[in-house]
């Protein structure tokens, strides 16, 4: 299913997966910083809570622009192996975490922005702002571990590509070079017959 109508393979001839996939491989990490900073040093909470969710929202569209390129990578290349449906699998199971990673680095960004705001109007004695100080640092403990989550998917995915594109050149460069002399190599494994 695609979120966006957009086509995502090339531009000039280069393929856009390589280039996209970027995104979420550098704004995960910086989410998950942001998301601890945020959990362990409560005077940074003002910034640190804002970014995390700026990132993650970041993060997000970038799993689903990459796995959009992807498909479109799979497309051009026409190609099947192991690697590479195991990259699309993990990619798959990626976006759920970075989705639930971002509503609750939103949900404490709102948190701590509806406690502040409530706190500047000496409106501190409400029944609400008690239940959402005590919700805050839950709120963001579940941030952070679904930011570790995130980033170990999003980290095994890139893995598992990396490995689809070297391993899969190494395959091939194996199997060119030792073509049998009758289907057009050369006994020495190279192609030009020397």
């Amino acid at each position: 299913m695609s979120i966006l109508a957009i086509e995502l393979k090339s531009i000039s001839g280069i393929p856009l997966h390589p280039l996209i996939v970027h995104i979420p491989v550098m704004m995960v990490p910086l989410a998950f910083v942001g998301a601890v900073l945020a959990l362990v040093r409560p005077p940074w909470r003002s910034w640190a809570l804002s970014l995390t969710a700026v990132f993650a929202g970041i993060s997000l569209l970038g799993v689903q622009l990459a796995m959009q390129s992807g498909e479109g990578l799979e497309e051009i290349l026409d190609e099947e192996s192991a690697l590479i449906e195991r990259h699309s699998q993990l990619a798959e199971q990626a976006r759920p975490m970075v989705f639930a990673f971002f509503v609750l680095a939103v949900a404490a960004a709102v948190i701590f922005h509806l406690i502040s705001r409530a706190e500047a109007r000496d409106e501190a004695d409400g029944g609400r702002v008690p239940l959402m100080r005590k919700l805050l640092v839950p709120v963001m403990a579940l941030s952070v571990l679904t930011g570790a989550l995130s980033l170990a998917w999003v980290y095994r995915t890139g893995h598992t590509g990396a490995e689809s594109v070297w391993k899969g050149e190494g395959e091939k460069s194996g199997s060119e070079a030792k073509k049998p002399a009758d289907e057009g190599g050369s006994p020495d494994g190279d192609s030009d017959g020397d």
